[in-house]
């Protein structure tokens, strides 16, 4: 089945810019926590190591890690932070569970589309 390019038009607007813009803001969401909460919680939960704090490829990879710790009990558990993350003001704690959501949708709806595209033409 081909796809005409109304249909083209109509998946590239309603859902691969969407997508793009979602990470653009995703990229600007990581470059706020780097600066002002990671190293606060590289305190907190890795004992000083500041690690994801050094460039923005690993800062992208610690807000996700972060993320993932304040929203599952068996990944904190896992990474060794279950009783550091109580450590951790609940503001906080959503700035990265909302960040991590945001990228995990924008990517769906970015590659998802371009998928379907790909396809169907």
């Amino acid at each position: 089945m081909m796809l005409d390019g109304k249909t083209l038009d109509s998946l590239l607007i309603y859902f691969s810019a969407p997508g793009a813009v979602g990470i653009i803001i995703w990229f600007v969401m990581v470059l706020y926590l780097k600066h002002k909460w990671v190293p606060k919680l590289e305190d907190i939960l890795d004992s000083g190591v500041r690690f994801y704090s050094l460039n923005m490829v690993l800062a992208g990879q610690g807000v996700l890690q972060y993320a993932t710790v304040f929203s599952s009990r068996f990944y904190a558990k896992r990474f060794g932070m279950l009783e550091k993350r109580d450590c951790v003001p609940r503001h906080i704690q959503r700035w990265f569970i909302v960040a991590m959501w945001l990228l995990l949708i924008s990517t769906t709806l970015f590659i998802g589309s371009g998928i379907v595209i790909y396809i169907y033409t």
